[in-house]
């Protein structure tokens, strides 16, 4: 049974770099981090599993032809779980928020999956920058980027379906947001 999320994969040249180099900092200061083996991200639904990856595919190429780019705004860094995790904030408009209550309930209605208990009305959008952090990395990571001061304006162009193997979250599937599957018609059909 396939582990699967969904993501925004950053695009936007000025704020990957950004978080790459936040990333950087942290590593330098702190130690390695499985946070730079991820594709630099925000997430749209937490990880579920799915019974079959098709039907999962056919809904994930309709979501995205339906939706339009979205501005976001990369700012402020700041600590869930105690430290634990060390993140970005995404400052945006209701229309994002309204997308994610939108894919839950699709997911609930179209194959069973249910919102994880962070998808409620505390859900807070972000890009992580390290996780998996004591309480002692977790100050060293804070010290390390403390001067900065981000704000990174950007555009969600990607939706991505992230497959979990190996122990890594693997890019799987890309569509542009309001045209459908970057590698449309899918190889083995007809061309239009």
């Amino acid at each position: 049974m396939p582990q699967l999320g969904l993501a925004f994969p950053l695009e936007d040249d000025v704020a990957y770099n950004a978080v790459r180099r936040l990333q950087l900092a942290i590593y330098h200061a702190c130690g390695a981090n499985p946070a730079l083996r991820i594709v630099p991200h925000i997430s749209l639904k937490q990880p579920f599993h799915a019974k079959a990856l098709a039907p999962v595919e056919a809904y994930f190429d309709q979501l995205a032809a339906r939706i339009e780019p979205i501005e976001v705004v990369l700012r402020d860094i700041g600590t869930f779980d105690d430290g634990a995790v060390v993140y970005l904030d995404v400052a945006h408009g209701p229309e994002l928020e309204a997308l994610r209550r939108t894919v839950l309930a699709a997911l609930v209605d179209q194959f069973r999956v249910r919102p994880q208990e962070v998808e409620d009305d505390r859900y807070h959008f972000h890009v992580t920058l390290a996780y998996g952090l004591s309480s002692e990395q977790a100050g060293c990571a804070l010290e390390a980027i403390a001067d900065e001061s981000p704000a990174y304006a950007c555009r969600l162009t990607v939706l991505g379906l992230f497959y979990y193997a190996t122990d890594v979250w693997t890019p799987y599937r890309r569509a542009r947001l309001g045209r459908g599957p970057l590698d449309w018609p899918p190889r083995g059909t007809a061309g239009a």
